[in-house]
């Protein structure tokens, strides 16, 4: 369901910072622009009008006779959310906007958000209204000029983050007729070693098998389950 704040709803500032960043810092507070891209906490300079936030799941379903289709389990899908303002230039004078928490709209504001995206950098949503913060990545960054005061205007979406416990996992026994298992689009290793060994906990033994370092497989691509 998607929720919908508006600007008077929202009790506490927006910051933005990396996962490996937020896990170190001694301070929420963080904007010096000669520190490293990856070590900035962004402080959104002014409060986003919306913030929509959208949890959806998959239904999963069969079909059964003279019944038709019916519910068998909802898998939920990583939560996606937006938020759109405007980072006001050097110059500006916005009552709502102190002088000291203007930074430069291209080269630290637009500069960073785009690295980060580009790099597909692990991220820190802060906003307490939430239960203090999302982990998330940066799926899209829009920004431009809509006008000649110099301010840039933008539009950010984000897609939560999840991490996967390697430190968990048991080696699993299946009877599945093959050697090798071609996973199919979109499918995970989760997916794969629920389908093969009964559960997803027995991701490890495909990682073990077959030498990987991470839990990132590709479609189509042949992995030893024996």
């Amino acid at each position: 369901m998607a929720k919908s704040m508006t600007m008077g709803q929202f009790s506490s500032l927006i910051r933005i910072t990396t996962l490996s960043n937020y896990n170190n810092m001694q301070t929420m507070i963080n904007t010096d622009e000669s520190t490293s891209i990856d070590s900035r906490v962004i402080l959104l300079p002014v409060s986003p009008s919306d913030l929509m936030f959208k949890e959806s799941s998959d239904a999963v379903t069969i079909k059964l006779m003279n019944y038709g289709e019916v519910p068998i389990k909802m898998n939920r899908k990583l939560a996606n959310w937006s938020v759109a303002s405007f980072f006001p230039n050097l110059d500006s004078n916005y009552p709502f906007v102190r002088k000291t928490d203007l930074k430069d709209p291209y080269e630290y504001y637009c500069k960073t958000l785009s690295t980060w995206k580009d790099n597909e950098t692990p991220l820190v949503f802060m906003f307490k209204t939430w239960g203090n913060y999302y982990n998330c990545q940066i799926k899209d960054f829009t920004s431009g000029r809509k006008d000649a005061v110099g301010n840039v205007y933008y539009e950010l979406q984000f897609q939560e983050y999840k991490v996967i416990n390697l430190s968990t996992g048991e080696n699993g026994t299946t009877n599945y007729s093959s050697n090798i298992y071609y996973p199919s689009q979109g499918e995970t290793i989760l997916d794969m070693a629920k389908k093969i060994y009964g559960s997803s906990e027995y991701y490890k033994t495909i990682m073990s098998l077959n030498n990987l370092s991470s839990p990132v497989i590709t479609a189509g691509t042949g992995y030893k389950i024996r």
